[in-house]
């Protein structure tokens, strides 16, 4: 494996002024930044968002999480979930007919 010999120092062109006026114009370390005007939150790159689950499939677990919280006793929680699960599919019976035998 062959090494290189030589090393390339950082910042190599910049001027001994620039340097300088870089230094007396920056913060020191002790000092605080929650102050700064700058919005970190819209200058970060968005993220696509993947969904791992349909309207179909969420509906189903909606609907299973409302099945269990009925079996105990949590019937307004359980009425909710059924809810959500409606608004997904509005056409399941079974979703209305749960929440009728809950109400």
């Amino acid at each position: 494996m062959t090494s290189f010999l030589w090393k390339r120092k950082a910042g190599g062109n910049i001027s001994k002024e620039t340097s300088k006026n870089f230094e007396a114009n920056s913060k020191p370390d002790g000092e605080d930044l929650s102050d700064c005007e700058v919005d970190w939150i819209s200058l970060a790159p968005r993220r696509k968002v993947i969904c791992l689950e349909d309207a179909a499939v969420k509906s189903n677990r909606l609907k299973q999480e409302g099945v269990t919280l009925a079996e105990a006793e949590r019937y307004w929680e359980a009425i909710q979930k059924w809810n959500q699960a409606l608004q997904l599919t509005p056409s399941n019976e079974k979703l209305y007919e749960m929440k009728a035998q809950v109400c």
